[in-house]
């Protein structure tokens, strides 16, 4: 029998925003663009915190 996944709905909220920091960071550089980069570097930021203060690790099994 299949077990469920138990882990932290702000271990998802943190995967979604450093995806959404990779995503921005991947169309900066072939863009060119300051703008993206910086606004990606602050949510890859955002989300290191909060994957260390949420504990996102603990929920590996």
């Amino acid at each position: 029998m299949a077990e469920a996944h138990s882990s932290k709905p702000t271990s998802w909220a943190t995967v979604g925003v450093l995806i959404v920091a990779s995503i921005l960071l991947g169309f900066a550089l072939p863009l060119q663009s300051v703008v993206l980069a910086v606004i990606g570097g602050v949510l890859l930021l955002i989300g290191v915190v909060m994957g260390l203060a949420f504990g996102i690790m603990e929920d590996y099994h």
